[in-house]
């Protein structure tokens, strides 16, 4: 005869083993318990992405530019919506125009403040909380800021009109001699530094400055990641493609190897974008190709940022015609192609005379 107790004890003990394996399944249906499942795989990467633009005072190349709103916004990477604002410097009342933005680390933004009353970087957390002042140097913020690079070390670079500052992580000057990190360099470069627009860095630290003065410093520099010590460290220069094109925003495209620089201008046929092929080991440009030209869409270009994960370019544009974002991709080519038939951002009052543009969590 069996034994009833030793069968109720084995249905017990299934039970219990069902009920762990029910559990388990479930959990794994999440992808971890008390996890989103947005967290993890594909949709991670995706989630919780969105777009910051600055409008202040921007630089347009020439083209006729609006007023700008002194803010910094939020809007929605995958569809171009306005989300809300971080920072309205508006409120302070002082004349405060954010000229330029930089993702600083996973939590904050860097916002480099033009205010000829009092020049500075701001650091605050990517939802407006907790802004404070992070660098504040009257002589070395000296000229008109135009754009903000955070290097790998969590130094900055300050491109302003008149030069290239260097800040060290720990926010000191860094100089060479008695002069900004970067400042009148010879030939081939710019051999007067009067109009500096973007700065960006190659892969290797090689430092890729544009300058907007006129022909024949309307040009792309190349500069050692030292910066600026003598003609040696001078590297590579190209010229802009026509004496009235001004270079406003410089873009590198690692995917494709590609340098892009927008170019502005009161000629409105020679507001466009070009494409170069640039060599990260000795920094020498070549293969200049005219990505985009066609005024309707690209005009009084201010600003270039690459979206790495959906691999897009987006291009701010300045004029007073347009005050839009555009979105497009790059081919292999080296030439530009629109993503879709209406702007990614249409005008609005935070896309006016945007200054700078920084994708980020």
């Amino acid at each position: 005869m069996e034994d009833h107790g030793s069968i109720s004890k084995c249905l017990n003990a299934c039970r219990a083993t069902i009920a762990i394996l029910a559990s388990a399944l479930a959990c794994g249906a999440i992808v971890a318990c008390g996890q989103d499942p947005s967290d993890t795989g594909f949709n991670a990467s995706l989630r919780n992405r969105y777009l910051y633009i600055a409008s202040g005072t921007c630089y347009t190349g020439g083209a006729t530019a609006s007023t700008g709103n002194s803010t910094v916004a939020k809007f929605d990477i995958t569809t171009g919506s306005f989300l809300g604002l971080i920072a309205d410097y508006n409120i302070y009342g002082n004349g405060d125009n954010p000229a330029a933005i930089s993702n600083f680390d996973n939590n904050r933004i860097l916002v480099a403040i033009e205010n000829a009353a009092g020049r500075r970087i701001d650091v605050m957390n990517r939802d407006g909380s907790n802004l404070t002042t992070y660098v504040s140097n009257a002589t070395a913020l000296n000229g008109i800021i135009r754009h903000l690079t955070v290097l790998s070390d969590l130094s900055i670079l300050v491109t302003k009109a008149t030069a290239i500052e260097k800040f060290s992580a720990g926010r000191l000057r860094v100089t060479q001699g008695a002069s900004p990190f970067i400042n009148a360099p010879a030939a081939p470069c710019a051999t007067s530094t009067t109009v500096m627009t973007s700065t960006l860095t190659l892969p290797g630290g090689k430092i890729v400055y544009t300058h907007a003065a006129a022909s024949p410093n309307n040009l792309i520099g190349v500069i050692a990641s030292t910066g600026y010590s003598g003609a040696a460290t001078c590297l590579a220069a190209q010229a802009a493609p026509q004496t009235t094109s001004f270079p406003t925003s410089s873009l590198y495209v690692p995917a494709r190897g590609k340098l892009l620089v927008a170019f502005g201008s009161a000629t409105a046929a020679n507001n466009v974008i070009q494409s170069y092929d640039i060599d990260t080991s000795t920094g020498a440009i070549s293969g200049e190709v005219e990505a985009w030209n066609d005024q309707s869409v690209v005009h009084g270009p201010t600003r270039m940022v690459y979206d790495s994960e959906t691999d897009t370019i987006l291009v701010a544009n300045g004029a007073s015609t347009l005050n839009n974002v555009e979105k497009f991709t790059l081919g292999t080519d080296g030439v530009l192609t629109k993503v879709g038939t209406t702007p990614y951002i249409a005008s609005n009052v935070y896309s006016r005379c945007i200054t700078s543009m920084e994708i980020g969590r």
